[in-house]
């Protein structure tokens, strides 16, 4: 068999990758995080709270923006697997997709002064961001799923673009904690405007090395006959160990959307810290960076499905304690927060990108193409959809029990609205009851765990593992024409 080679690294997975090509790919989910940080934390409260809107309605947007990712999804996936471009397939569409990305992120981050902010204005500009996020994250997921062929390999590639978006939260979070402690300057506006400029340097500036050194292998392919794209959805739709983990990343994403969806609302009203929530969520990420070559390492020895069930269970257990941790025990919500963190947002995504890379063999198997854009666009779906879904759940289901993020939740606070409302200020001077502080706690914690662990029994029985997946990469090889083992640089 023919075999790839590219500046140290073989992309057919015989040998590693050479560490400065990851290191290439994986920069620009710095900037990436960047722009997902806001949009899963800042958006509920500044739109809610800053700007106005009713916080359930903030959230139905969110849901509702999401839908239109089953056309563009599978649309952007389909076309970037038939792109044929002398710069390659998936460089066109993330070089497409970066100034509509800078554009309306700025517009949602930082809107215009003497512009009415209504639901409408959110709903067009959250749109234009998850189109972009579509032109861009999807295919640079797509992108890396074929730099390998090896399974533990591929969990390398996953985990070092997981580690260094992670790196990009806690970059994000670090922004408006230096601003705090060293400027003075605090306030959700003052964040966002700060991380729209970080986006509009960062985005662009760390894609250049991407574009100038990671090489784009050409996909697997043998004879098949040609289908349409409906034919394309239906057969892989027929992938089960597919099917299983679309059910899985249903769950888990969900559950972690909830938790995002409301950090900053639980910091600053059930903690009651609101000054100290740049340094919760610092932590919380930097015990997610920490953890991810722990998380490797365990993958790499019993498996990325078996580790992915300890991932969940140890997520699970340090959530189920934040409820009924006393308010004035700040110290012990950082160390549990910080223990959740170890096992939260990077260790999943990871794990699931690496098992779907996995799982796109089945289907060039089957199929005779590697359809790696198409899968990721389905996958994408799943990932936003389960995001709107869980903020929408949480939203909504806070609002059912009594919260209101402008009403007080703590004495200090009662106090300070006593007094603007005093002064004459035309604002509303209301507290959150126990209850409704108590259904806060939970919403952030327990019932995203009870949704995550619903997934557990599909991962018990999940059937693709390194042994399946190498013999399926051995008779894909021996299928497939020399001719198209060579890599498109």
């Amino acid at each position: 068999m023919a075999t790839a080679t590219h500046a140290g690294g073989d992309l057919t997975g015989e040998r590693r990758i050479g560490t400065g090509i990851l290191l290439a790919y994986a920069l620009p989910n710095i900037s990436i995080s960047v722009v997902y940080f806001p949009l899963n934390l800042y958006i509920t409260p500044f739109y809610s709270e800053v700007l106005g809107l009713n916080l359930a309605v903030v959230g139905l947007a969110l849901f509702v923006t999401r839908w239109t990712d089953v056309i563009t999804d599978p649309l952007i996936g389909t076309l970037s697997d038939k792109t044929k471009s002398r710069i390659g397939r998936r460089k066109t569409w993330i070089l497409a997709g970066i100034p509509l990305m800078l554009f309306a992120f700025w517009m949602l981050m930082v809107p215009p002064e003497g512009v009415n902010i209504t639901v409408w204005y959110l709903l067009a500009f959250i749109f234009l961001v998850y189109l972009s996020n579509t032109m861009i994250d999807l295919v640079y997921n797509a992108w890396g799923a074929e730099l390998s062929r090896d399974y533990h390999e591929r969990s390398r590639v996953t985990g070092f673009r997981e580690a260094f978006g992670t790196f990009g939260s806690v970059l994000a979070l670090s922004i408006p904690l230096v601003m705090a402690s060293v400027f003075g300057i605090s306030g959700l506006q003052n964040m966002t405007f700060a991380l729209a400029i970080a986006t509009v340097i960062l985005l662009p500036l760390l894609s250049i090395p991407m574009f100038l050194f990671v090489p784009q292998p050409e996909p697997d392919r043998v004879e098949r006959t040609r289908a349409s794209v409906w034919q394309d959805v239906k057969s892989i739709w027929r992938n089960g160990p597919f099917r299983r983990l679309l059910i899985v990343s249903l769950c888990l994403l969900c559950g972690l959307a909830m938790t995002a969806a409301l950090s900053v609302l639980f910091v600053s009203h059930r903690v009651g810290r609101p000054d100290l929530f740049p340094l919760f969520v610092f932590m919380y990420y930097l015990s997610n960076l920490v953890a991810i070559p722990f998380w490797v390492a365990v993958g790499n020895r019993i498996g990325k499905h078996k580790t992915l069930l300890l991932v969940i269970v140890s997520l699970s257990f340090w959530s189920a304690w934040l409820p009924f941790v006393p308010t004035e025990w700040t110290w012990v919500f950082l160390a549990l927060m910080m223990l959740k963190g170890a096992c939260s947002t990077g260790p999943t995504l990871f794990l699931l990108t690496s098992m779907m890379a996995d799982v796109i063999d089945v289907d060039t198997l089957r199929s005779g193409e590697q359809r790696a854009g198409l899968f990721f666009s389905i996958w994408g779906m799943v990932k936003k959809g389960a995001g709107a879904f869980g903020a929408l759940i949480a939203t909504a289901g806070v609002t059912l029990f009594g919260f209101d993020p402008r009403c007080a939740s703590t004495p200090e606070r009662l106090e300070a609205l006593q007094a603007k409302a005093q002064e004459g200020a035309d604002i509303a001077v209301c507290q959150n009851d126990p209850m409704s502080l108590f259904m806060l706690a939970c919403f952030y914690s327990i019932f995203p765990a009870l949704i995550m662990v619903a997934a557990m029994p599909l991962l018990r029985r999940y059937p693709l593992n390194e042994e399946r997946q190498q013999r399926m990469r051995a008779r894909i090889s021996k299928r497939s024409s020399p001719s198209v083992q060579s890599a498109d640089t």
